[in-house]
């Protein structure tokens, strides 16, 4: 058996990481290479909490100060406290003696750049140009260069940058998916899109193009290679494997990086390919953000060319030796400077013309949606360090690269047929081609290829003359290529079909008179893909109803036709769709083949997913009729009978036997997705005075994932009985800790005055200030410290239905998708961090999976998470397994909550030996060999 305690589990790299080179400094150990070492080289007299720096043709440095606040950009914006410091080295120590105020009273800034005489500055939502027309030091003009056009986000990640290139452009990158619409300066073409992007432009503001965009959450600095090949870091790019996230990428013209996401599927992005293009460098959930080239030889002919990469999360900064695979490139990866010491943040790396490296650590003080621990650190102060290599000689030459033309692979499309055969198998080569294709091809010549007999050269045309602006490609070209024996083709014509939506009435057309031979002739494969692009059209809607019902189908594409159903977004629910929901829930015999056949089960479960998203209208009956049977089907899994009735119309009754099978399958016991069920089958419902305070009397013993949504019930409750039991049973609740002020308090506000007395005094106990839940995770630590932890039991802890952490976050490839992905969240995260992300989850949100509050027209509240927003919807994420459409129609506001979806309180539910073990596991977790 694996046995830490937990304090060893601490020290065990550390002590590892002290066989190597290692300097003690500002009471941290820092491990480098040997015959390397670091100092400190600012006082906090000069700059408290530096994020970018960059030196100018005299080898002054310029660096970004903030403020200290984590409040939102906007917020930060209204009244700006940033700044920007000038630093010299007048004795040429190493050191910097001389600091002074170049510019104050500056918003949140992401970035910094000297170009011929100018400082640009980027902070949300604009790049501006201070100027020091005097020569003292100070900017006496401050002049808007770009702006993103709208207010900022709440994380700010508008705008990184700017970046000097060496082709004497300036680079800068935009994040977050708001709509931005911008011209392309040298085509003069009009975009509006929600990608991130790297942009450029002429310093005087002139021919602004796009180099890459994608569907990543914030593409950070950008840097070159000797050759002008452009890189980038990007938080939230690669999701295809289990520890990736993270990344450094290789930016080719046009190119279109992951994460997948519907920003990459709007018509204004140019896709060359089905599949995103990927970082060749993975960093995991490490918040990479400051990058450079080390252009010198002082630290050695090895080092010449390398890229150096600051890695927030990770307290490390890394170093990356290219070589050349194909069109792109792999590097060899390790660690150049690295602690153990949480505080130590490194936010840029840069080359100083002495040859040695700049490092800027901010400190401890920011947490704007940042998951690292928000409680118990004070505010940490950061510094410039200095790292070079002893006995090295000073350079004396200034960085400054010659100037050249930056290589984006905008391919040609001369030889295209025999240059995409030969690329077949590098996908950034392959890509560049068809890019130029899609730019530059005639129609004409593009039809040429699909006449060719090589794949490569057929699925290029395919897709360019898709692409291509004015095309005349028609839905008739397309559809042979669907029945292609090679699937690269057919998967590539079904792709083509997804993103060309002004063709799905003719594609319906067809199709209703294609699919009953394709489904019966066993066909399914080509048919599934193809069900998703008739759900806005009312031919192709009725289509996929009868594909839903029809017996005489495949049971898997009856299942995919209700996959269609569950994913369309549409506002209303077509009547054909009712239908189809209706007579396969009551269809003869239908609880007993479910219970015999997997694939029937699945069947009716996604018919039930599909019930869940039709709107309440009148005259229900025949819906209710096939829930009612269903539940009542005493041969039927359980599963779907809970299912049946968390999909009745919401206010509808429970017989005395329907509200007992609710409330028996709460317990922490019962498997998660029956408590789930149950627990939206007793919310939905229209409970009687009597069944109100018989579930009060049930939470005395539910686990904390279903306490606070069975209390929203009793919202607005004036019945001094129910109030009384309810009170009563909170107040010795197994999952109390876990209990929300804000929902308690919500329940109390139309009780009678005695009853919400009692209330009151349990609220009180709920809101612990900081103070106290310090104290509690100090507490805490000394109770596990001299626990002897057993990984594997902490797997089980993960694992159980009592933690049920599973459902919620995956770990590998096992575990649901609501929360972050834990594969390597000890990577990221001290001991002490994970307890208090378990104890107080609200304390620290992690980016991508902040809370949201959403209120509708009719008055109801949504909380959970976004996981999809588009023009039409949002998609939120409110349970394991469970999630909502909005029409954004509907919504009237949209707001951050402060509230975790994971409950608190969890240290209540688990002894303190499962809470070691199951600290000591998450600490423990990693993907593939260490």
């Amino acid at each position: 058996m694996l046995r830490f305690s937990l304090a060893a589990l601490v020290s065990l790299a550390t002590a590892l990481a002290l066989s190597a080179a290692t300097v003690a400094l500002d009471g941290r150990t820092f491990t480098l290479p040997d015959g390397f070492t670091v100092e400190r080289v600012t006082t906090t007299h000069q700059v408290l909490r530096p994020v970018n720096a960059c030196f100018d043709d005299q080898g002054r440095l310029y660096v970004t100060d903030s403020s200290g606040s984590s409040q939102a950009p906007a917020e930060q914006a209204a009244d700006p406290r940033w700044r920007v410091v000038r630093l010299e080295d007048t004795d040429h120590d190493g050191v910097f003696d001389k600091s002074t105020v170049f510019a104050d009273h500056l918003p949140m800034l992401q970035g910094i750049l000297w170009h011929q005489g100018v400082v640009y500055i980027g902070g949300t939502p604009a790049i501006w140009k201070l100027i020091d027309k005097d020569g003292d030091g100070h900017a006496d003009e401050r002049v808007e260069w770009w702006n993103v056009g709208r207010p900022s986000t709440h994380c700010g990640n508008e705008v990184h940058g700017p970046y000097g290139g060496p082709d004497g452009f300036i680079y800068w990158t935009k994040g977050a998916f708001e709509p931005i619409a911008w011209t392309n300066g040298i085509t003069g073409q009009a975009h509006l899109d929600r990608g991130a992007h790297i942009f450029r432009a002429r310093p005087d503001g002139s021919q602004m193009d796009s180099i890459m965009t994608g569907g990543m959450d914030n593409p950070v600095e950008v840097a070159f290679t000797a050759d002008g090949e452009c890189l980038f870091t990007s938080t939230f790019i690669d999701f295809s494997q289990p520890e990736f996230r993270d990344g450094l990428a290789h930016a080719i013209y046009g190119g279109v990086y992951g994460k997948l996401n519907s920003n990459i599927e709007d018509r204004a992005v140019k896709r060359t390919s089905p599949e995103v293009l990927h970082p060749f460098v993975q960093f995991g959930a490490a918040a990479p953000s400051g990058l450079c080239r080390y252009t010198l030889d002082s630290f050695g002919p090895s080092y010449r060319d390398n890229f150096f990469a600051s890695l927030f999360n990770k307290h490390k900064i890394t170093r990356h030796q290219l070589r050349r695979t194909g069109a792109t490139f792999a590097a060899e990866t390790t660690d150049f400077l690295a602690t153990e010491d949480s505080d130590f943040h490194p936010t840029d790396v840069l080359q100083d013309p002495d040859g040695s490296l700049i490092v800027a650590d901010t400190g401890g003080w920011y947490k704007l949606c940042c998951p690292t621990s928000q409680l118990w650190k004070p505010d940490v102060l950061g510094c410039l360090y200095r790292v070079k290599r002893m006995g090295a000689p000073i350079a004396t030459a200034k960085s400054t690269p010659t100037a050249h033309d930056v290589i984006v692979h905008q391919g040609s499309t001369a030889n295209w047929q025999e240059r995409i055969v030969a690329a077949a198998g590098e996908p950034f080569a392959v890509h560049s081609i068809i890019e130029a294709l899609i730019r530059t091809a005639s129609a004409s010549e593009l039809r040429e290829g699909l006449k060719q007999p090589a794949i490569p050269v057929k699925r290029a045309a395919l897709i360019a003359l898709s692409e291509l602006d004015g095309s005349d490609l028609k839905l008739e070209d397309v559809i042979p290529y669907l029945s292609a024996s090679q699937a690269e083709l057919s998967a590539t014509a079904e792709w083509v079909l997804r993103r060309r939506s002004d063709w799905s009435a003719a594609l319906a057309a067809w199709a209703k008179l294609e699919f009953p031979s394709w489904a019966k002739a066993g066909k399914v494969d080509q048919v599934k893909p193809l069900l998703p692009l008739f759900t806005h059209d009312t031919l192709g809607q009725d289509l996929i109803a009868e594909s839903a019902r029809n017996p005489a189908y495949p049971l898997s594409l009856r299942h995919a036709a209700f996959e269609a159903m569950g994913s369309s977004g549409l506002k209303e629910t077509p009547a054909s769709w009712r239908s189809a929901v209706s007579q396969t829930l009551v269809a003869p015999g239908a609880g007993s083949e479910a219970a015999a056949n997997s694939d029937y089960h699945a069947l009716l479960s996604a018919a039930l997913r599909v019930a869940n998203q039709i709107k309440e209208t009148k005259g229900q009956e025949s819906r209710m009729a096939g829930f009612r049977e269903l539940a009542a089907d005493s041969k039927a899994p359980l599963d779907l009978r809970l299912q049946s009735l968390a999909s009745r119309p919401s206010g509808s009754a429970l017989s005395a036997d329907e509200f007992q099978m609710a409330r028996t399958h709460l317990q922490s016991e019962v498997a998660p997705p029956l408590r789930s069920a149950s627990v939206r089958t007793l919310t939905r419902a229209g409970l009687s005075v009597d069944q109100l305070g018989d579930l009060a009397d049930t939470l005395k013993e539910v686990g904390p994932l279903e306490l606070n949504p069975l209390v929203g019930v009793y919202e607005n409750q004036t019945e001094s009985a129910v109030g009384a039991r309810l009170i009563a049973a909170l107040k010795n609740a197994k999952a109390r800790s876990s209990l929300r002020a804000d929902l308690l308090k919500a329940c109390l506000a139309k009780l009678p005055m005695d009853v919400r007395k009692e209330g009151e005094a349990l609220l009180a106990q709920l809101v612990p200030d900081n103070s106290k839940q310090v104290e509690r995770i100090d507490s805490l630590l000394a109770e596990l410290k001299p626990l002897h932890t057993d990984i594997r039991r902490g797997q089980g802890v993960f694992n159980s239905t009592k933690a049920a952490c599973v459902q919620c976050h995956r770990i590998g490839y096992a575990g649901g998708d609501l929360g972050p992905n834990l594969t390597a969240v000890g990577e990221v995260r001290t001991v002490r961090d994970l307890l208090e992300a378990v104890v107080y989850p609200s304390a620290s949100l992690v980016r991508s999976y902040e809370p949201v509050v959403i209120t509708t027209r009719d008055g109801e509240l949504h909380t959970g998470i976004v996981r999809d927003e588009s023009d039409l919807q949002v998609r939120l994420v409110t349970g394991p397994g469970a999630e909502q459409r909005l029409a954004k129609s509907d919504i009237i506001e949209q707001r951050p909550s402060a509230v975790s979806i994971m409950p608190a309180g969890l240290d209540e539910q688990l002894t303190r030996q499962e809470l070691g073990d199951l600290v000591a596991f998450l600490k423990n977790t990693h993907w593939g060999a260490k």
